[in-house]
């Protein structure tokens, strides 16, 4: 039975045009808070790139197979909760909003109520880590609530000083932001021409000029072609674990 509504799911929105969706070379994952751990049901072949896996292997299961191989150390059991919070209030129907004591300094400065930025460490399926952001959403497509994953890697350097507060880790944190938040305009589009769509309203609608984002993409990219030149073994390390993707919807208790 479970399957079937798991296929049913994926049917629904990766169906005779999901091409659209799974042909975009930038990293975007769709779960369905409705069936049973909120699984994902699809993904671009730019998701794939990004963590090493195929479609086959990512579909029917729930985001947390990227954390789970991490060290623990380097992995947060509240940014966890957070993220569950988050899809829990879009199987309820409830608005989410970070508590302010729970906001990093890297966050976009404006209010948000269907949708977090979110940073962790993530193991591609040959073993090795990297720091990935997320940004998840809640949108509706013909009225059904799902929650889009959109992704980029950020520097490990970046990574390990997500606490410090220093403007580097501001501007490339803010650089990958406005990535995914390009790369989100991008899937409204494709959406808009596949459901009647309807989601929140895009973070550059609502920015802050003053709040250091820049959209060039400039400082993001050099760090990561600084890093990739390192000799392996050399990136550092991090113990810090900002938040994951889609968690189990479970009871509280759990």
């Amino acid at each position: 039975e479970q399957s079937s509504v798991l296929q049913e799911a994926v049917d629904r929105v990766f169906g005779a045009t999901g091409e659209k969706l799974t042909g975009l070379n930038f990293s975007l994952t769709i779960a369905d808070p409705f069936v049973d751990e909120c699984p994902l049901i699809g993904c671009s072949s730019g998701f794939g790139t990004l963590c090493g896996y195929n479609m086959d292997e990512i579909v029917g299961r729930n985001c947390r197979f990227l954390v789970d191989p991490v060290p623990k150390k380097f992995v947060s059991s509240k940014v966890r909760n957070l993220a569950r919070d988050f899809c829990v209030s879009v199987k309820e129907g409830r608005s989410f909003r970070i508590p302010e004591q729970e906001r990093e300094f890297w966050m976009p400065r404006e209010s948000r109520e269907d949708g977090i930025f979110c940073a962790q460490m993530n193991a591609r399926k040959d073993g090795s880590l990297f720091a990935n952001m997320f940004y998840l959403l809640k949108v509706e497509l013909d009225d059904k609530p799902y929650i889009i994953g959109l992704q980029t890697e950020l520097p490990r350097t970046t990574f390990s000083s997500l606490d410090t507060a220093d403007e580097s880790t501001l501007q490339v944190c803010h650089e990958a932001c406005e990535v995914l938040d390009q790369n989100l305009g991008e899937v409204e589009r494709v959406l808009a021409g596949m459901f009647w769509y309807s989601g929140p309203m895009r973070r550059q609608q609502g920015v802050d000029p003053d709040d250091g984002y820049k959209a060039s993409g400039a400082v993001l990219g050099q760090a990561l072609r600084h890093e990739a030149a390192m000799p392996a073994g050399c990136a550092p390390q991090s113990n810090i674990g900002i938040m994951t993707c889609c968690q189990p919807v479970v009871s509280a208790d759990n």
